[in-house]
């Protein structure tokens, strides 16, 4: 089901490239907070995207070693998908979530993200 590659929006790239020179944090690790902030609201994944025309992410740079973790995430949120349909569904997620970092200013704005 995993991509090899996710490929973002010029617009989330833009977004992830502005909170990591405020926070120093890297657009792969705020990629995995922005997907988590999406899946945790249970948002609706739009896959129409059209616009994937940002950053790209090998598998291994934007999950690391715990790609099946965010997988298993995906899958229980959309049931299984294809590769290509989980690149679509990993997209649209970051893209949501992204728009909840654009308020970040500091590392201890970030943390206030987290669930309680």
């Amino acid at each position: 089901m995993l991509p090899n590659r996710i490929h973002i929006s010029a617009r989330a790239t833009d977004l992830l490239k502005q909170v990591k020179t405020r926070t120093g944090v890297t657009p792969n690790i705020l990629c995995r907070i922005a997907l988590m902030l999406s899946l945790e609201e249970k948002h609706q994944a739009d896959t129409n995207i059209t616009d994937l025309n940002g950053q790209e992410f090998n598998l291994t740079t934007l999950f690391g070693e715990t790609a099946e973790l965010y997988q298993s995430a995906l899958r229980q949120a959309h049931g299984n998908a294809s590769a290509k349909e989980a690149q679509l569904l990993f997209a649209a997620h970051i893209d949501h979530g992204v728009d909840k970092l654009r308020h970040v200013r500091s590392l201890s704005d970030l943390l206030k993200l987290q669930p309680k």
